[in-house]
């Protein structure tokens, strides 16, 4: 469902402890300052629960590639696996307007990690922040066979 504001204060108070973290080490800003920043914005998506919010997602449009992030909740852990398996028509809709996607994720969010590489992404590089912190960079892109356009899966005519 699309990211309102009404989300933001539930999603705070059970964001999980990896991205707490992130915030306070990575990023030097307050997750409610982060999200109250984002403001309406068509490409922010919330996962709910029981009309809880347990994951947000987003993406930022570049020339020829898209930037995705996510933060996760406490309660995603319950509901992981479905998560998950439900995480693939998301990639799919992220590939509908970028053929190249990335994610700079913190070396030390594992969960994250797991997750991209479940989806499809590869590690691509290592890079180091200049206040010392690092991050990975995942990338994925959209391969023939996902791609109905592509000629390989076109018909042969005779």
């Amino acid at each position: 469902m699309p990211f309102e504001e009404r989300h933001i204060l539930p999603f705070i108070r059970n964001l999980s402890t990896e991205n707490l973290r992130e915030f306070e080490t990575l990023y030097k800003i307050s997750p409610l300052e982060a999200l109250y920043d984002l403001g309406p914005d068509e490409l922010v998506f919330v996962v709910e629960k029981d009309l809880k919010p347990i994951a947000m997602t987003g993406i930022i449009l570049q020339d020829d590639s898209g930037m995705m992030w996510a933060l996760f909740s406490n309660d995603l852990r319950k509901n992981w696996i479905s998560f998950a398996r439900a995480s693939d028509l998301l990639i799919q809709f992220y590939h509908s307007m970028r053929e190249t996607l990335y994610s700079e994720v913190w070396t030390e969010n594992e969960m994250i990690h797991q997750w991209l590489a479940y989806l499809g992404f590869e590690p691509e590089c290592f890079i180091e922040k200049e206040d010392g912190q690092s991050v990975i960079r995942f990338v994925r892109c959209q391969s023939d066979a996902e791609y109905v356009q592509a000629e390989s899966l076109r018909p042969v005519l005779h």
